[in-house]
């Protein structure tokens, strides 16, 4: 990714090996702030979808399976590919003595920071946010967005006049999302129309939405309608969005991942010259 795209649509951030406890206090909190987040449960997947993604961000958790030997190889042998050189890589660690800890972070580079887990979620999340911010996750985007051109169900629905409108939605955010107008229902939508009571279809969730019209774009062959959720929404089903974009989006990444993909190194007994 370029330098410029970076700055427009942020940075994609993982975090490998994360525990339950770290993934429910500050992933979802993250996801809350429309960071574009991804969780890796296996470290062994983590190259192959990391070398697919090398302009991210990307946090190792350690905790088992591997002792602090392993880990800090695993975090290590990532310098030895050019391929991970624009990637930027932070640890997340509970407390260990102090001189186990020094051996372990010694030769290691951590630009996006050593963050200790603590009782307080809220310093943990403040420290992490406060990396990602330096390192330009963000970007100037304000919504994480899931593409659903390759979804077999991905719609929107509603009946007027006992006729049914259906719009295939091409992509989604937690604040609105894009359709496809076909030509025999133009008529249907307008600019700065309100709809109550659309239903969207997304996978098995079906979400009831009120949506607002804000505009509509020609796009060759059919029509584009930017469609933003209207205030008299329910925040349960905006609740209901995001589950949907955050699966969307890790179902995404891994897709990635073959069964020849899976790292097969042993960290524990790898030594570096």
């Amino acid at each position: 990714m370029a330098e410029q795209d970076k700055n427009v649509f942020g940075r994609k951030v993982f975090f490998i090996n994360p525990s339950a406890f770290f993934e429910s206090k500050i992933i979802e909190r993250l996801r809350l702030m429309e960071y574009e987040v991804y969780s890796i449960d296996d470290y062994r997947k983590a190259k192959a979808i990391l070398r697919k993604n090398a302009d991210s961000i990307c946090y190792v958790c350690i905790e088992q399976p591997l002792t602090l030997k392993g880990w800090h190889n695993f975090i290590k042998s990532f310098e030895e590919e050019s391929v991970f050189s624009p990637l930027d890589m932070g640890i997340i660690s509970i407390s260990h003595p102090h001189d186990k800890w020094f051996n372990f972070i010694n030769g290691l580079q951590y630009d996006a920071g050593l963050i200790m887990t603590s009782e307080n979620p809220e310093n943990m999340l403040h420290e992490v946010v406060k990396n990602l911010d330096k390192l330009g996750a963000m970007g100037l985007r304000k919504y994480v967005r899931a593409n659903c051109m390759q979804e077999p169900k991905a719609d929107a629905l509603w009946m007027r006049n006992n006729r049914m409108f259906q719009l295939k939605i091409v992509d989604i955010s937690s604040v609105g999302f894009a359709a496809r107008v076909a030509a025999n229902q133009a008529a249907a939508v307008g600019i700065n129309q309100i709809i109550r009571g659309v239903t969207l279809n997304l996978r098995s969730r079906q979400i009831v939405v009120d949506i607002k019209i804000t505009a509509i774009k020609s796009a060759g062959d059919f029509l584009l309608a930017i469609v933003m959720f209207d205030s008299s929404t329910s925040p349960n089903s905006i609740e209901k969005v995001r589950e949907y974009i955050t699966e969307n989006l890790q179902d995404s990444i891994m897709s990635i991942l073959t069964r020849n993909d899976i790292d097969r190194l042993d960290y524990e007994n790898l030594e570096f010259l």
